[in-house]
């Protein structure tokens, strides 16, 4: 009887820690204007963290983690919206072009762990939000996100949602 109660004692413990485990698995996103304050170094090892975790989780909680994430980004005000926007973009042109590539490696690296699924929805709703916007938004957002980039080439025909 002793056995029995020490095996349902240990497979209860086993189990709890399983589960624990995997609701931990994704830390809580973190404030946005956190992130916004974190050294390069600080940035990267973060995200190299969280890439691990995400590797070791689910779609669902991938899904979940990144619902929090914008959660968090829309219960900023449109004015903290866009001074943290314009601050992560002076932090952004202010790194190194080595810096920048370790940013970009951990991003590829991150979205290599995604299914394809993941990233089809992901392209979808990215589409989605584009479409939401004026042809003045779309067009500032483009230059913003492009302005870095060589302005020699002509935009694709359908770039702006032509």
């Amino acid at each position: 009887m002793k056995r029995l109660q020490l095996t349902v004692f240990v497979t209860a413990l086993v189990g709890s820690l399983w589960v624990a485990t995997a609701l931990a698995a994704l830390p809580e996103p973190m404030d946005p204007r956190e992130v916004s304050n974190l050294t390069f170094e600080q940035k990267l090892e973060q995200t190299s963290k969280l890439r691990e975790a995400m590797a070791q989780s689910t779609p669902e909680e991938r899904k979940a983690f990144r619902e929090k994430m914008h959660e968090k980004m829309r219960q900023l005000s449109p004015q903290e919206r866009k001074a943290l926007h314009e601050k992560m973009r002076a932090q952004w042109d202010a790194l190194s072009p080595s810096q920048k590539e370790a940013l970009k490696a951990e991003r590829r690296k991150m979205m290599d762990i995604l299914t394809p699924e993941e990233r089809q929805k992901m392209r979808e709703e990215r589409r989605e939000a584009f479409k939401k916007m004026t042809p003045e938004e779309r067009k500032r957002f483009h230059d913003e996100m492009h302005s870095h980039q060589d302005t020699s080439r002509p935009m694709p025909p359908n770039a702006m949602g032509n």
